[in-house]
């Protein structure tokens, strides 16, 4: 594989520019809340409870720099502001599907028995039975 150069730095692989792109806790979910349909912020307020005004609006601004998503201003007074998904984010949206399939996965996972192994049992003569027996 070849290295990626991407805004002036050099990436080993696409996972490592993604991550350098979309680092933070909350880009990917903020993300995920855009699939439907554009929300303004206090929606995405409310649909990601643990996420504080400051942090959001930082990953707002930093996803719109990157070109994940788009601010759209509608006319009004005051005028509200949604925020919407571009075609570069919706491009990911598999991605995310399967990546949120697997963490609803883990669950089924840690809350499926485990099965214990079951002890080894040789089947012995009873000439090899009486030598184990004399050890």
């Amino acid at each position: 594989m070849s290295d990626i150069k991407y805004n002036n730095k050099w990436f080993k692989s696409g996972l490592e520019l993604l991550n350098e792109v979309l680092y933070g806790k909350w880009k990917f979910i903020i993300i995920w809340n855009l699939i439907d349909k554009p929300l303004r912020f206090s929606d995405l307020r409310k649909n990601i409870p643990s996420i504080t005004d400051r942090m959001l609006s930082l990953q707002l601004k930093e996803l719109e720099e990157e070109n994940f998503i788009e601010r759209v201003v509608v006319e009004g007074n005051p005028p509200k502001i949604d925020y919407k998904l571009t075609a570069k984010a919706l491009e990911m949206i598999p991605a995310l599907s399967a990546l949120e399939s697997y963490g609803r996965s883990l669950v089924d996972l840690k809350s499926a028995p485990t099965e214990q192994p079951k002890p080894a049992t040789l089947n012995l003569s009873a000439d090899e039975e009486s030598f184990f027996d004399q050890l």
